[in-house]
């Protein structure tokens, strides 16, 4: 597809309608973007520049009424802390790394309620709480960062041989996990090295001889493969004290003004947008403002009526 020609004009067709879809909803987005000049090392080469569609989504953002701003390094961090922070209520991605940066609530299938066909399908999402991980599934902060340590993540490889199935029975029956996340966040780099040599010992006795028959097989090869200095303080480091605003300001305090009420349609724009940009006639325009724009325009207007009317009544 030609990205200059007719392959961008179906993207951001395909941008338009995914917006116009989350429009309807009684909910306010935030949308946040990877600081590309801090994003860390993952083994791979990341992205140095914006993709090529993302000034025109910012533009269309704007126009349909929501926040977005750019994260100092890894969107998913910057949206992790704003959720610990209760800046936002809820973080929505695919990103499975949102786990270890501590999320406390989480929605999943995020593509899925675009490409849907039922106007109700929107509803069907995966709702994850840190409660509901720690108690239902029992899994806990510190047991996702030893599965992304073991099993493999974006700053690390695996250890050969050890699967996603193989570190959840090491985290469902043993404390490994939790002592070592606790023990990076109570100590200093160096101490940290030392101690974490103990749990490393642990768990190499536990793939190597599985002594409770926890993992009711024994795994003599993956011990063997742990490496020297495992894990690495500065991996750890990445997904425990990502960069994120709130590190960077310290005991600062951030402030975010984000009045609802302030985000208003600019349906103007909008249509002079789409005529631009999308190459819709007339007709077609106001075919899909009826179609579900209007929705969200009277949403976001009743946000402002209610702000004007009931604040400092009796």
């Amino acid at each position: 597809i030609n990205h200059a020609g007719v392959g961008k004009l179906l993207e951001l067709r395909t941008l338009f309608f995914r917006l116009w879809t989350l429009l309807k909803l009684p909910l306010h987005a935030v949308f946040v973007f990877d600081g590309l000049e801090h994003l860390p090392d993952k083994g791979f080469k990341v992205r140095s520049s914006p993709h090529w569609l993302t000034c025109h989504f910012q533009c269309m953002l704007e126009l349909f009424s929501f926040h977005w701003t750019e994260a100092l390094s890894e969107a998913e961090a910057e949206l992790a802390a704003m959720n610990v922070h209760s800046i936002i209520d809820a973080v929505m991605t695919e990103d499975s790394d949102i786990l270890i940066f501590g999320a406390p609530c989480i929605i999943r299938r995020y593509v899925a309620i675009f490409l849907a066909k039922n106007d109700k399908d929107y509803l069907n999402v995966q709702v994850f709480t840190e409660d509901g991980l720690e108690h239902g599934c029992s899994l806990s902060r510190g047991d996702c960062l030893l599965i992304a340590l073991l099993a493999g993540g974006d700053y690390d490889e695996s250890v050969p041989g050890c699967g996603i199935k193989i570190v959840h029975k090491v985290v469902l029956h043993s404390k490994i996990s939790r002592m070592m996340l606790d023990t990076f966040l109570l100590m200093m780099p160096d101490e940290f090295s030392e101690q974490a040599k103990e749990l490393v010992d642990d768990l190499h006795t536990l793939f190597s001889t599985d002594p409770y028959n926890f993992l009711q097989c024994r795994y003599k090869s993956v011990a063997d493969c742990i490496p020297h200095g495992f894990p690495q303080c500065a991996v750890v480091s990445k997904y425990v004290h990502a960069l994120t605003s709130f590190l960077a300001a310290g005991n600062g305090v951030l402030t975010f003004p984000w009045d609802v009420s302030f985000y208003q349609l600019n349906l103007t724009s909008l249509t002079d947008f789409c005529c631009q940009h999308l190459g819709w006639e007339d007709d077609a325009i106001i075919e899909k403002m009826y179609g579900g724009v209007w929705e969200g325009a009277y949403l976001c207007a009743l946000c402002k009526v209610s702000n004007t009317v009931f604040i400092g009544s009796h």
